[in-house]
């Protein structure tokens, strides 16, 4: 058994864990609740390190490393969601509205980030075959329901409007894509499938496969080759199909509860990179406690010559972003000027941890 099938089988463990205490959070008085908020801000504060020296460079890097990822998949994220808090249009509309800004911050702190990107919004529009459906040459997912997704049955294309970007602005992106790419920041474009449909054990390879080539062949479209590739839902599989079409760098890792760490190569090439902290992590503490916990983060990453990783979505709620997110891409630039670390993209970590491994 592999470690990254060990640390599959520990995920799932872990989000198993996470569910009951949101089920027993929801259900306890106030200040039952309050008082286990806080033991699980304690516990989750402290940053779990990684470093295995058979594997990873013996010294770390040259410095520690922070890497931004962001899942930009505006409502083609959301439409099979369990958790609906706002229709998935409107959590498209909200991440195609915050997306400007985010790249205006990212520029004024020089911050290149991995945009995870869903190909479908590479295309300006598109229209229904002569059977009345979506896409026709693609083969579609059955039926499944995971952790946070439910596809009860239909065409998975159901929601396509099969339109344009001016009608239909939260199901396509090119003028968003664009702003990406003419960035005085240098970003990376990652794949993140063509229609954000998971890989895990529910998806067949033929599906796969036509989800990463219909990615690619949409993101030719600008000129994009992308290596990296960040699974929708987190749900992890077909890795067999992803390095049969070059893809070399992935958002995943075989120990789920580590925090700080560097990018390992699996053994069919693909590098695996761990992730620190979601952005939005922490819906039960103060935001001044999930600021100073992902600070605290780059501090290590910084001590200890690892990376710490953060990602999130564009949609995140407007108190994230204001109190969470700007504060902490001022905290890494602060950082990084004092010469303590390098903001890096997923493919760059990959780059700066292999070098270091030559060395």
């Amino acid at each position: 058994m592999s470690i990254f099938t060990v640390g599959r089988t520990w995920k799932v463990w872990k989000n198993w864990a996470k569910d009951a205490y949101m089920v027993a959070h929801a259900s306890l008085p106030l200040q039952a609740s309050k008082a286990i908020a806080g033991l699980e801000f304690k516990i989750a504060s402290v940053p779990r390190v990684h470093h295995d020296k058979t594997v990873h460079p013996g010294g770390g890097l040259a410095r520690g490393a922070i890497t931004f990822s962001i899942d930009f998949e505006l409502s083609w994220g959301w439409q099979y969601a369990k958790v609906q808090t706002e229709g998935f249009v409107a959590k498209g509309l909200r991440e195609r509205e915050q997306v400007p800004e985010l790249l205006a911050q990212f520029d004024a702190h020089r911050i290149p980030v991995t945009w995870a990107t869903v190909g479908h919004l590479f295309l300006s529009g598109c229209t229904r075959g002569a059977q009345g459906l979506a896409h026709p040459d693609l083969p579609r997912l059955r039926p499944f329901e995971t952790r946070n997704w439910k596809f009860a049955g239909g065409d998975w294309y159901q929601f396509d409007p099969c339109s344009d970007v001016k009608s239909h602005p939260s199901w396509y992106a090119p003028d968003l894509i664009e702003k990406i790419l003419s960035s005085p920041t240098k970003h990376e474009v990652a794949c993140h499938s063509f229609s954000h449909a998971g890989f895990g054990p529910y998806c067949p390879r033929e599906v796969a496969l036509a989800e990463l080539d219909a990615c690619k062949a949409a993101m030719a479209s600008f000129s994009l080759e992308p290596t990296t590739w960040v699974f929708p839902g987190d749900d992890e599989g077909n890795f067999p199909v992803l390095a049969e079409k070059g893809i070399r760098v992935v958002r995943c890792f075989p120990k789920a509860a580590v925090s700080i760490s560097l990018p390992l190569r699996r053994d069919d090439g693909i590098w695996g990179v761990p992730v620190a902290s979601a952005i939005e992590r922490g819906k039960y503490w103060a935001i001044n406690q999930r600021l100073a916990r992902l600070q605290r983060f780059v501090d290590v990453a910084a001590a200890t010559k690892l990376a710490a990783h953060f990602w999130f979505h564009p949609s995140l709620p407007r108190s994230d972003m204001q109190g969470v997110l700007f504060p902490l891409l001022e905290y890494c630039a602060n950082q990084r000027d004092k010469g303590l670390v390098d903001i890096l993209t997923m493919e760059q970590l990959v780059a700066a941890t292999d070098t270091a491994g030559a060395s």
